[in-house]
């Protein structure tokens, strides 16, 4: 038999030796990752995506005699049964370490369509001809809870999308609200252990909770979110934000600031107002939709020293009567992915993961997250090469040929047959960055950031407090906030108030209004009133202060330079 199939192959190239193994989906193995990337993102329906096998198999394909009896020796199992063992270790193995951030996701694929022309803005190809659709991922998730948390815990909101352009992935990453609590990179894993599980009894700590927001002036308003009703679950209702600030460059190499904004505009059938995960999975699954109007807010180089902000600071938003959103196309998931475990939780998202025409800006956190958030995934997956998993598959690119080489898990490209080195005649020069100038030529630890230091850092927070808000929602607020404020010691809940007390009164005087009694006896609101007055300094080293006043960052190189 084996003689005939050779001499088939020689005779006729090009036919399979197993016809049956492409007659069933042979656990995959038929396809590469960008043959399953086109078909789980619904771009390419094959006619077997399920595993239909009538046997099962050790990994390398040897049959199972029996699914109940190992080896044995008088009852004891015997270590020369190598199926036992197999089976085993896969199963010792088979859950990948949990994510750092966002652990606990739900996803769903879908399609992004351009509803309006923004070409005059960014030449990225996806967003360049109105009416153009590009297969897209998205994951929802919650921010610092554990992979199997309940989806009703109070928790920002995440939402990632993979875009599979023809320019390669471009991921989008952001929350469910428009504002960080910090714009430093040293405060970013403070921040989220602050909202994690304490370390020793594994509780979570409302101490460090409310700790961390009374010693960072710039966090509360993300905090004041975090105890709103934007953190108040309500399944996949929710409008999204790319909260840092990026940078849009046209065809002819000029550029503009943009903030993304996704409103949610429709969800059709089958609602299961219980829990996120089964209801983004069965409103898709009967026939429904989530869709979501991608939005933007633009501001030239030259707009950036005129406001009264910083607007690369992602603790802060740009006033929208200023800076009006404008609509760019429509996100709509629509498509239920085929394995939890190979399409979700191997999903990997980078705000570094990027397009022509999508540039950063000089935001901070921003430039060290998209560092960071592919190594975050390489150790998680423990590999450099997640790009072959599928979900991960830059399938639509019209080129792939990366010159990082080698490592666990690369079954992809023919190195061996090509130079393992790059010399400029391979570069891609039309691809380049747009240059701007950055804030200094000096290296050092002083702070660039504009109210840092300054009672202006509570301007926005303020407004949105006072104005923004509505009475019921501020009573929310206010007996959120309480609710677990209360579980915090004394001097963290002084602390805490302090800086409430500097968005407005009012606001410290409600949330001390809704505390045990026995609590209220052990605060002074006196005191917190008189050390409001210089709340924005708690936890600033004014010797690393910016000694010049605001930055000049971000703006065009000039043409003579």
């Amino acid at each position: 038999m084996a003689s005939f199939i050779q001499d088939t192959l020689e005779k006729i190239p090009g036919v399979d030796p197993r016809p049956l193994q492409r007659a069933q989906f042979f656990s995959g193995l038929n396809e590469g990752p960008a043959a399953t990337a086109s078909r789980i993102a619904g771009l390419v329906s094959e006619a077997q995506a399920q595993d239909n096998s009538p046997y099962y198999t050790s990994n390398f394909g040897q049959l199972l005699p029996d699914s109940g009896h190992p080896l044995n020796i008088g009852g004891i199992p015997y270590q020369g049964d190598a199926l036992l063992l197999e089976k085993q270790q896969a199963f010792d193995r088979s859950k990948i370490q949990e994510r750092i951030v966002h652990p606990a996701g739900w996803a769903a694929f879908g399609k992004f369509t351009v509803t309006k022309d923004v070409s005059h803005l960014t030449k990225a190809s996806f967003l360049n001809t109105v009416g153009k659709t590009t297969p897209l991922f998205c994951r929802l998730s919650t921010v610092t809870y554990g992979r199997e948390y309940p989806d009703t815990a109070r928790n920002p909101r995440g939402f990632a999308v993979k875009f599979y352009t023809d320019e390669g992935n471009y991921d989008m990453v952001g929350l469910n609200w428009p504002v960080f609590f910090v714009r430093d990179p040293f405060q970013g894993p403070d921040n989220i252990r602050s909202q994690q599980r304490n370390p020793q009894n594994f509780l979570l700590d409302f101490n460090a909770w409310f700790d961390f927001l009374a010693n960072v002036p710039e966090s509360q308003h993300a905090g004041m979110m975090l105890l709103s009703d934007h953190a108040t679950p309500d399944g996949n209702h929710f409008s999204a934000y790319g909260c840092h600030t990026f940078k849009w460059v046209n065809a002819e190499g000029k550029f503009v600031y943009v903030k993304l904004d996704f409103n949610e505009t429709m969800m059709t059938q089958g609602v299961d107002p219980d829990y996120s995960k089964r209801q983004l999975f069965e409103t898709i699954k009967n026939g429904g939709s989530y869709k979501w109007t991608m939005m933007i807010q633009v501001m030239t180089p030259e707009e950036t020293s005129k406001v009264s902000f910083d607007p690369f600071d992602v603790t802060k938003i740009w006033p929208r009567g200023q800076f009006p959103m404008q609509e760019v196309g429509e996100i709509e998931l629509n498509r239920n992915p085929e394995d939890y475990h190979r399409d979700v939780e191997q999903a990997a998202f980078s705000p570094g993961s990027l397009v022509p025409g999508i540039e950063l800006s000089p935001d901070t956190l921003l430039n060290w997250r998209a560092f960071f958030y592919r190594d975050a995934q390489y150790t998680r997956l423990q590999s450099a090469n997640i790009h072959q998993i599928p979900v991960n598959c830059p399938f639509l690119s019209k080129f792939h040929s990366p010159d990082n080489f080698f490592g666990a898990m690369r079954i992809d490209g023919d190195a061996a047959n090509k130079p393992t080195y790059v010399t400029p005649t391979f570069a891609g020069r039309s691809a380049a960055e747009a240059p701007f100038q950055a804030a200094s030529n000096v290296v050092s630890r002083e702070s660039h950031w504009t109210h840092e230091g300054e009672p202006s850092e509570y301007d926005q927070v303020r407004e949105l407090y006072t104005r923004v808000m509505t009475d019921t929602q501020r009573e929310h607020l206010h007996s959120n906030t309480a609710k677990l404020l209360k579980f915090a010691d004394t001097i963290v809940q002084h602390g805490y108030l302090v800086q409430q007390y500097a968005i407005s009164p009012a606001y410290a005087q409600a949330i001390f209004d809704l505390l045990p009694g026995d609590q209220q006896a052990k605060l002074d609101m006196n005191a917190v009133s008189e050390e409001s007055v210089d709340a924005h300094l708690k936890g600033k080293d004014l010797s690393f202060k910016s000694k010049n006043g605001r930055s000049f960052m971000g703006m065009p190189v000039p043409s003579s330079a």
